[in-house]
């Protein structure tokens, strides 16, 4: 029982090649939109019986029912108008002026009460005989009090100021 090759090999004769059926391809995608069709399909075709049950139901009711409906969609409308022109759109957040933008009380301020967890900004503070680097620590009266870079508090007033410029930003 030796072919040709001189390779042993066995006999089967009587058997068949099994070709199984299997599937080619799949995807579960394909079958969830194929789903999800019928699904919509449905929900038209149910939609549509309302409909068409609401049509016969209004023209049962009369011309009575309708009337009154529309008078209240109409005072209703008519109050969501007086709503809006009552109350006009505030935008959702208050636009703020860049520090260039600001008066000088304004920039005082601003220096004065800036964020605790950033350290303080150092500025010039321009007067019409000199111009002061410091840090701004208080604001009273019409007064300024500036803490220069070698430790010593100088007093303004805010009327002999001309210009404050941030210096660190």
């Amino acid at each position: 029982m030796y072919s040709e090759n001189s390779k042993p090999y066995l006999s089967q004769s009587g058997t068949k090649k099994m070709e199984g059926n299997m599937q080619v391809s799949y995807s579960a995608k394909i079958a969830k939109q194929k789903q999800y069709k019928e699904l919509m399909e449905k929900k038209q075709k149910e939609e549509m019986l309302q409909e068409i049950k609401e049509t016969k139901e209004l023209s049962k009711e009369g011309a009575e029912k309708q009337a009154s409906t529309m008078n209240t969609q109409e005072q209703m409308q008519n109050y969501q108008e007086q709503q809006v022109e009552k109350s006009p759109r505030k935008p959702a957040f208050k636009r703020l002026k860049s520090f260039k933008e600001m008066e000088i009380v304004e920039k005082l301020e601003y220096l004065l009460n800036f964020p605790k967890q950033l350290p303080p900004v150092p500025c010039i503070v321009i007067t019409a005989n000199e111009n002061i680097r410091g840090f701004i620590v208080g604001l009273t009266d019409g007064n300024v009090d500036i803490k220069l870079m070698d430790q010593s508090i100088v007093t303004l007033k805010i009327s002999a100021i001309q210009e404050v410029r941030m210096i660190g930003i």
